[in-house]
């Protein structure tokens, strides 16, 4: 066996492991470490070397250990879309319209069924009136030893007594001249406020699964290929469903007038603010109006400029955990109610398990089976309860980071929302008619407003999820951390292989 003379005239044998390590030094490309094997350097230098090569590996790993932290807790970024979007590649959005009037006085007066039931003992069937209709009402109106649950004949009842269509809306105009016949574009549906109609809503067999909610009439219309991820196909024509705006402005837009009789007007139900809500949403979710709304008062003109929010998901992120992306791509998150998953489908589709579990019963306008018992006046301050119960839950879990008990109701990740810009300005329809020497008869004892929703811009920009550090990115910030610091590239890792594995054996044979 060869043997290699120090400076010190100490003989090292060439197989030994100092030798190795020696031959080692003297060879990598690691910056600083052949000055640790040179015998003849004295020791004060070789611990200088040490500690300054142990000082950059700390540092190195510290660095490392910071872009890891970025890469798993942060990967990633919202930008905009490199290229703008027409706004005929997107749906114009649904809008859902509620009259304030919740049951006609004509047909049955519910402050005086509320004032009696104070003085007197009402029969049965007036009780019961009151107790469905103060469903409807604000959160304060509370109808003492109402009847915990119900049937489908609270929904029949109600609307029997709401106002109908033909006397909510007065003339509507989409894609053509006015007309009074608009009921071919509204669909009239069960929300939590009551009952209410929809323009450009998903058809009732696109939207839920199994019966769904059966008291969504179905409008007759069915999508052509149109999907919340992938839109319009494109060989869809120009006249399809969901409707699209063809161009920016009024004139491309949705018009519409609604009426409200003032001998129907309530007031105990629903406060000093009589008149309408409009809701502007995706045409795949269930709008829920008594919490996000346009006030649309009467001899008002609400005009709404609409801008579309789109926020895409790019596919390198499905690689992702729905946690890290923090959204869900359609296969990834089922609910039992609903075909399409949305945000708010998801968030509804929870308040009603939560109702469901803590009532025993679940809201009007809640999604449910026919086993399932909808609740009646006896459970309003119940499910109001529950409500609040569930978002107290979402809030203090999100601060232990836990799941438990949460709807775990993520964006998805191709969105639609539409914002808007209102403006209004005073309807004085009377004056028209007059000026026009026409007949008042059709108005009198009668309040309208007017309602006009289109697209500001012919073009908007979108905005996409994307990798913010992808595995290309983390390795190169890896290796050039590793290169700044310590001169180490990939082969040095590979020479390190190298020397302690075939190179040992070779030396120690």
């Amino acid at each position: 066996m060869l043997a290699k003379k120090g400076s010190k005239g100490k003989i090292t044998p060439s197989g030994s492991v100092k030798h190795h390590f020696q031959d080692y030094c003297a060879s990598t490309s690691i910056h600083g470490v052949k000055y640790l094997g040179e015998e003849e350097r004295p020791l004060a230098e070789r611990i200088w070397w040490l500690l300054v090569f142990i000082i950059c590996l700390s540092g190195n790993f510290f660095l490392i250990g910071k872009v890891w932290i970025k890469w798993h807790e942060s990967p990633v970024i919202v930008s905009f879309a490199e290229t703008t979007t027409p706004v005929w590649q997107v749906p114009f959005p649904a809008v859902t319209l509620c009259s304030e009037t919740k049951s006609r006085s004509t047909l049955f007066n519910f402050t005086d069924a509320v004032n009696r039931n104070l003085t007197e003992e009402i029969d049965g069937e007036m009780f019961n009136k009151m107790s469905d209709v103060s469903l409807l009402c604000d959160n304060h109106v509370i109808v003492e030893n109402g009847s915990l649950t119900t049937n489908e004949s609270t929904i029949e009842f109600l609307f029997e007594v709401a106002p109908p269509f033909e006397d909510t809306v007065h003339i509507c105009k989409w894609k053509g001249p006015a007309t009074q016949n608009c009921s071919h574009l509204f669909t009239p549906i069960i929300t939590d406020e009551g009952v209410c109609f929809s323009f450009n809503m998903l058809p009732t067999v696109e939207l839920f699964r199994g019966q769904g909610i059966p008291y969504f009439e179905d409008n007759g219309y069915r999508t052509e290929g149109w999907t919340l991820e992938g839109g319009y196909p494109p060989d869809a024509p120009l006249d399809t469903y969901p409707h699209r705006a063809l161009t920016a402005g009024a004139k491309a837009g949705l018009i519409f007038v609604m009426k409200a009789m003032w001998k129907d007007a309530d007031y105990y139900c629903k406060g000093p603010v009589q008149g309408f809500r409009v809701l502007l949403h995706n045409p795949a979710e269930v709008p829920s109006v008594g919490e996000r709304y346009l006030r649309a008062p009467l001899r008002q003109e609400i005009v709404a400029s609409i801008q579309p929010k789109i926020m895409t998901t790019s596919k390198g992120l499905r690689s992702y955990s729905p946690d890290r992306r923090q959204c869900y791509f359609p296969s990834e998150r089922y609910l039992a109610h609903f075909k399409v998953y949305t945000q708010r489908n998801c968030e509804l589709e929870c308040l009603t398990n939560y109702t469901l579990k803590k009532c025993g019963c679940v809201g009007l306008h809640m999604p449910r089976s026919e086993s399932v018992k909808i609740c009646g006046g006896g459970s309003k301050e119940c499910m109001l309860e529950a409500n609040d119960l569930l978002r107290r839950y979402e809030i203090e879990s999100s601060y232990k980071e836990t799941k438990q008990e949460t709807c775990d109701c993520l964006p998805a990740c191709t969105s639609i929302q539409y914002d808007a810009e209102t403006s209004q300005a005073d309807f004085e329809v009377e004056n028209v008619f007059r000026s026009y020497n026409d007949n008042l008869t059709e108005i009198v004892g009668s309040s309208m407003a007017r309602v006009s929703v289109f697209f500001k811009d012919m073009q908007f920009t979108t905005s996409r999820r994307s990798e913010l550090f992808g595995l290309v990115d983390f390795l190169a910030n890896c290796g050039g951390l590793l290169g700044l610091f310590c001169g180490v590239s990939l082969l040095s890792l590979v020479e390190i292989i190298y020397y302690v594995t075939l190179r040992l054996w070779g030396n120690m044979k």
